[in-house]
């Protein structure tokens, strides 16, 4: 059901309000006043007992489709109460107004669905519904009661989006490797996190400009001070070095501490926000350098071998081009000499078959398959030098588009094994369509390859959305692996289980890795034996027009 608009239901005047909102959803589907009137009164005679006998109960208000583009206006009263003869009494006077009138009881809680079907219903469009829903969004209200009621409604909403935003961010502050802390204009310390508290010993409560004297290397007192009066007089961003005091240690250790005037919507700075870093070991080691002259030699040694290193990455960059290149030509020049294996062995079976014995049909069978098996490798072998060889033009994807493509494409495999898949719709990013959906075949293809005898095959495709970044992740209830082995498997060649029972190359993974490289994202595994496989492909939103590989 299409959900237009929801009413609680608690006392006479919501009990107005659903009457009166059942009629206008009635008349937007073009209905007579008369089957308003009573659709609105069968509603009206349900809501009453929900509101008399019943607790937390509310209406729902939408729009039903039927088969052959049929629809129909519903309400669905949610109560939970013992279902008593005044609801029995309800029903059955809700039954002598409209005909079709459903009651659920799953236990204390009670649905009751009153159904009107809409006669040319064919004028009921998507665009149509989101007309209705709006209308009852912008709806004026219609009485004092009903103003407070959404008001109430906008400020509960507020609150609780207020109290999420304060968990998560005070969660993250005390989570993050450095003590952040914010100033009002009066000078007090309205926020602190965890580790600013725990390296000063000082709870909130106590914690004041003063304070810092107390936590402050007597030799920075006095430019901390200077800095604070040029950062209240200028209302610049302050960043400075300074020696703070551990409580648990009780020494000093040098920080870097930031401080950001943060302004409001008037543009009048309101408080400040400050960042303190730990950078003792940095001090450490700059002044190490500054009185070692060994350390200098070391340091120019550093930079001879850096020099060194990248002359040697340099050439071994070379070298697996040049491996690639070998690789894929190897490849090309493999097809020719196959194919003519094909075509004899087809001549053999074709023109000789009676004058071959089962010993050499058996031959013939496996060196078939031996030559299918190479053929296999070439094709992987050329997709995976490929991938390194050429600049993939990048564009929107439309994700979910690729795996229904996909899922028809396997529509077979997936009925033959009479697997279950589950998807979750996926967003558009940028990314290369025709590598994308190599991944996720490859991806698919495996685990269906690897189901469980005996056990129904459940494959999950479920997506989590960061404001950045992608997680994509493809679980299946298959044969698994051993968990050791999770970063061997996107090796070349590598495979886990008996080619005999599960053909492949042990190359679709490691393509499956190179392609989620190339977008800049990653792919991992997980796994337990005999149990299941999981695969986690993140991918950045956003990318560039086009990437090179070679």
């Amino acid at each position: 059901m299409k959900e237009i608009v929801r009413v609680s239901l608690e006392n006479e005047m919501d009990l107005i309000l659903a009457h009166k909102r059942s009629m206008k959803l009635a008349e937007l589907c073009g209905l007579s006043l008369s089957v308003q009137t009573t659709f609105a009164t069968a509603v009206s005679e349900i809501a009453r007992c929900a509101i008399e006998s019943g607790a937390e109960a509310f209406m729902m208000l939408g729009i039903d489709f039927l088969k052959a583009n049929r629809k129909q206006v519903t309400a669905i009263i949610y109560d939970t109460a013992p279902y008593t003869d005044r609801w029995q009494e309800a029903v059955s006077y809700a039954k002598r107004l409209a005909d079709n009138v459903k009651v659920v009881r799953n236990g204390p809680r009670i649905e009751v669905s009153i159904h009107l079907e809409i006669n040319f219903a064919g004028i009921i469009s998507a665009s149509k519904l989101e007309s209705f829903t709006q209308y009852f969004a912008e709806e004026p209200p219609i009485s004092p009661y009903d103003e407070i009621r959404r008001k109430n409604i906008q400020l509960q909403d507020l609150a609780q989006r207020l109290r999420e935003s304060e968990a998560s961010y005070r969660f993250l502050s005390d989570r993050l490797p450095l003590m952040i802390f914010s100033v009002n204009h009066l000078g007090t310390i309205t926020f602190s996190n965890k580790w600013l508290q725990d390296f000063l010993g000082i709870p909130l409560t106590q914690l004041d400009i003063a304070s810092w004297q107390q936590v402050l290397h007597t030799d920075d007192q006095h430019r901390m001070a200077s800095d604070l009066n040029q950062l209240l007089i200028q209302k610049k961003p302050l960043r400075a070095q300074y020696r703070l005091r551990q409580k648990s240690t009780d020494k000093y250790l040098w920080h870097m501490i930031s401080i950001l005037p943060a302004e409001n919507d008037r543009d009048m700075t309101t408080q400040w926000i400050g960042f303190i870093v730990d950078i003792h070991a940095q001090k450490q080691v700059e002044q190490t350098l500054k009185d070692n002259t060994e350390l200098k030699d070391t340091q120019q040694k550093l930079v001879y071998h850096q020099q060194q290193l990248e002359l040697k990455i340099e050439a071994l960059n070379r070298s697996n081009y040049e491996l690639e290149q070998f690789a894929h030509l190897a490849s090309h020049d493999l097809q020719e000499p196959l194919r003519k294996l094909f075509f004899y062995a087809d001549v053999l079976q074709q023109k000789y078959r009676d004058t071959i014995d089962a010993s050499g049909v058996q031959v013939l069978n496996n060196m078939t398959q031996a030559a299918g098996r190479m053929k296999e490798l070439i094709h992987d072998l050329l997709a995976y030098s490929e991938l390194n060889q050429h600049e993939f033009e990048f564009g929107d994807v439309n994700l979910d588009t690729i795996l229904e493509d996909l899922l028809k494409d396997f529509e077979i495999a997936i009925r033959d094994k009479g697997a279950i898949v589950r998807k979750q719709p996926l967003p558009m990013i940028r990314g290369n369509a025709l590598k994308l959906r190599q991944l996720f075949s490859n991806l698919l293809s495996n685990a269906l390859k690897y189901a469980r005898t005996g056990v129904t095959p459940q494959i999950d495709i479920t997506c989590l959305q960061t404001p950045d970044a992608l997680a994509i992740t493809v679980r299946d209830n298959g044969i698994g692996f051993d968990p050791k082995q999770q970063d061997r498997i996107f090796e070349l060649f590598e495979r886990l289980h008996s080619r005999a029972r599960y053909p492949g190359t042990g190359i679709g993974l490691s393509i499956c890795k190179r392609i989620a490289e190339l977008h800049h994202g990653s792919i991992s595994a997980s796994a337990e034996a005999g149990q299941y496989a999981s695969f986690l492909v993140t991918l950045p939103l956003s990318q560039q027009s086009y990437i090179h590989t070679a």
